[in-house]
């Protein structure tokens, strides 16, 4: 819904003037740190991820970068590799997946969920609540 708003305002026939910056809480703001896709990931991520410096995009790589977290196959691609950088920074690094506690995967998903500020409060409840889900999401891969 957030991504159909903010094409919408976005959009000369929608809703302008209202531009994307200027709409409310989460909808408004800058693109790269707004989520896109299935699995929400920013375009900020999801260029690092793929191999650009999000601080100098382009507006045609931007939305390369938005139209790939779309698809779920990319996506999913992209929240992996993600993953894979936040759990390289943690102090579980080494610890092979099959071996992660579930601490390790609720660290981890606050770190996706709150970035550099994933020790607050709302990232750590994330991770609290990541594993409840945990069995959805494996069944949904499979």
């Amino acid at each position: 819904m957030v991504d159909t708003i903010r094409e919408q305002a976005d959009a000369p026939w929608g809703l302008s003037p209202i531009s994307p910056e200027n709409l409310p809480w989460r909808l408004g703001g800058s693109p790269d740190e707004t989520s896109f896709g299935p699995i929400a990931i920013q375009i900020r991520r999801g260029a690092e991820v793929l191999g650009y410096d999000p601080d100098s995009l382009t507006d045609h790589h931007r939305a390369i970068v938005e139209e790939s977290l779309q698809d779920p196959g990319q996506n999913i691609f992209i929240a992996s590799g993600y993953l894979a950088q936040l759990k390289a920074e943690s102090e579980f690094a080494d610890v092979p997946a099959d071996k992660m506690t579930p601490a390790h995967y609720e660290e981890l998903a606050a770190r996706y969920n709150g970035g550099p500020y994933w020790e607050g409060d709302q990232p750590q409840a994330y991770g609290r609540g990541f594993g409840n889900h945990l069995e959805n999401a494996r069944d949904a891969l499979r």
